[in-house]
Protein backbone atom coordinates (compact mmCIF):
# COMPACT_ATOMS: atom_id res chain seq x y z
CA UNK A 1 0.00 0.00 0.00
CA UNK A 2 1.12 3.74 -0.99
CA UNK A 3 0.88 6.53 1.36
CA UNK A 4 1.52 10.14 1.49
CA UNK A 5 1.73 11.62 4.85
CA UNK A 6 1.88 15.25 6.00
CA UNK A 7 4.89 17.27 7.26
CA UNK A 8 3.13 16.87 10.68
CA UNK A 9 2.50 13.34 10.75
CA UNK A 10 6.31 13.08 9.47
CA UNK A 11 8.47 14.99 11.97
CA UNK A 12 5.41 13.41 15.07
CA UNK A 13 6.76 10.10 13.32
CA UNK A 14 10.19 10.65 13.90
CA UNK A 15 10.90 12.13 17.25
CA UNK A 16 7.91 10.81 19.21
CA UNK A 17 6.31 7.24 19.67
CA UNK A 18 2.62 6.83 19.09
CA UNK A 19 0.56 6.38 15.74
CA UNK A 20 2.77 8.58 13.43
CA UNK A 21 5.80 6.44 14.53
CA UNK A 22 4.19 3.36 13.76
CA UNK A 23 3.15 4.13 10.23
CA UNK A 24 7.03 4.92 9.65
CA UNK A 25 7.57 1.45 11.04
CA UNK A 26 5.45 -0.26 8.42
CA UNK A 27 7.42 2.12 5.95
CA UNK A 28 10.69 0.70 7.18
CA UNK A 29 9.53 -2.67 7.03
CA UNK A 30 8.06 -2.40 3.48
CA UNK A 31 4.71 -3.05 4.42
CA UNK A 32 4.17 0.53 3.40
CA UNK A 33 5.93 2.70 0.39
CA UNK A 34 5.74 6.74 1.34
CA UNK A 35 5.12 8.28 -1.05
CA UNK A 36 6.51 12.33 -1.31
CA UNK A 37 6.73 15.21 -3.31
CA UNK A 38 9.17 17.91 -3.87
CA UNK A 39 6.35 20.58 -1.59
CA UNK A 40 6.15 18.12 0.60
CA UNK A 41 10.29 17.70 1.06
CA UNK A 42 10.68 21.08 0.83
CA UNK A 43 7.88 21.97 3.79
CA UNK A 44 9.81 18.99 5.80
CA UNK A 45 13.36 21.29 5.43
CA UNK A 46 11.67 24.62 6.95
CA UNK A 47 10.11 22.77 9.30
CA UNK A 48 12.79 20.31 10.73
CA UNK A 49 15.27 24.01 10.56
CA UNK A 50 13.08 25.58 13.36
CA UNK A 51 15.33 26.43 16.50
CA UNK A 52 12.87 24.33 18.74
CA UNK A 53 14.23 20.95 16.98
CA UNK A 54 17.54 21.92 17.83
CA UNK A 55 17.69 19.65 20.58
CA UNK A 56 16.07 17.37 19.61
CA UNK A 57 18.62 16.92 16.80
CA UNK A 58 21.65 17.52 18.86
CA UNK A 59 20.60 14.44 21.11
CA UNK A 60 19.72 12.22 18.65
CA UNK A 61 23.40 13.17 16.65
CA UNK A 62 21.25 14.18 13.52
CA UNK A 63 22.22 17.41 11.42
CA UNK A 64 20.28 19.18 9.47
Amino acid sequence: MRVVIDTNVLVSGLFWHGTPHDVLEHVRAGTLTLISSPALLAEFEVVIGRAKFDAILSCSGTSR
